[in-house]
């Protein structure tokens, strides 16, 4: 057991899960010869829900990186419009 829940009062807290989580979880618990609440407390207390100076700056990269590929596809998305266009009014002429 971890020790910031060694040192707390347990509570029973019923949760919800899909089989396929639930047999990863038993999985997990069996080959670490531990309990399935056991597993789900330490996968809990590696959660960290806080972003680090370092995430937030590969978010922004990333966020930018996105934004600049969306508009280059988005401007070939618009010459090849432009030029099935052409296409279409070469060929009605026809």
């Amino acid at each position: 057991m971890t020790t910031s829940a060694q040192r707390e009062t347990m509570l029973r807290k019923p949760i919800l899960m899909p089989p396929s989580m639930i047999d990863k979880v038993d999985k997990i618990a069996n080959e670490r010869k531990v309990s399935f609440a056991e597993v789900v407390r330490e996968a809990v207390d590696a959660f960290d829900g806080d972003l680090t100076m370092e995430d937030e700056a590969l978010l922004e990269a990333l966020a930018d990186t996105m934004i600049k590929t969306t508009r280059e596809v988005v401007k070939k998305i618009d010459a090849i419009e432009e030029r099935l266009d052409e296409t279409h009014a070469m060929l009605e002429t026809k």
